[in-house]
């Protein structure tokens, strides 16, 4: 697991986009394998890195539909099992179709955390040799970011893995930490080598922990 920290803007999401070719870059390249992204075909690209971003794309369709986007073959069993892997099969059963609930524009409306685990229950589906995730649990609340942090974790298993979190006590395990700042790389290591190089990233830490107990102080 490569994580990829810094503060708003220095471009921590203009990265990963770059990676999974939602645009190229205008000088340079970027390698896998020591393969540049240009020379591989758009269809292999895409069946090997899946990303889960805190912008959750859902189409108008049926919830298994929307799960299927990542590979429009899967059986229904294999659906279910990836939903439940995300800690969603529980709320779909909920809805008055099941896995057969139209959802989407027209259709019905999931809330935030709804929508990050079936983008989660996508990835797992994918099974990529590549997982990108971009502020995966951004936008839902503590209860909800629990379930799908515990999602993510058995997903990082086994694959290449590269994060951005907006809290960076998740990153704390990753096995290389990049730091980004006026968009560029300024330190790398892990957390506790980091920690005592005592630079930019250890006072977003500080800033962090300090902004956190205030927070904790005031409820």
């Amino acid at each position: 697991m490569l994580g990829i920290v810094g503060r708003s803007g220095v471009g921590k999401s203009t990265l990963v986009s770059l990676i999974s070719r939602l645009y190229d870059p205008d000088s340079g390249e970027i390698l896998i394998d020591g393969i540049n992204l240009k020379d591989l075909a758009f269809e292999s690209l895409r069946g090997n890195v899946a990303m889960v971003s805190q912008e959750s794309y859902i189409f108008m369709g049926t919830v298994a539909e929307n799960i299927a986007y990542a590979k429009p073959d899967a059986t229904y069993d294999e659906i279910i099992s990836a939903a439940a892997a995300a800690s969603a099969h529980e709320f779909i059963c909920k809805m008055p179709d099941g896995y057969d609930t139209v959802i989407g524009s027209g259709g019905r409306q999931l809330s935030g955390g709804e929508r990050q685990r079936l983008s989660v229950a996508r990835a797992i589906l994918a099974n990529p040799k590549i997982l990108i995730l971009d502020e995966a649990t951004a936008s839902v609340d503590t209860a909800t970011e629990r379930k799908i942090q515990t999602a993510l974790d058995k997903l990082v298993e086994g694959r290449t893995t590269i994060s951005i979190a907006h809290r960076l006590s998740t990153l704390n395990n990753a096995d290389k930490l990049i730091v980004l700042d006026e968009g560029r790389a300024v330190e790398q290591g892990t957390h506790e080598e980091l920690m005592q190089n005592r630079g930019v990233y250890y006072k977003l830490v500080q800033l962090q922990s300090k902004a956190l107990s205030l927070k904790s102080g005031a409820e």
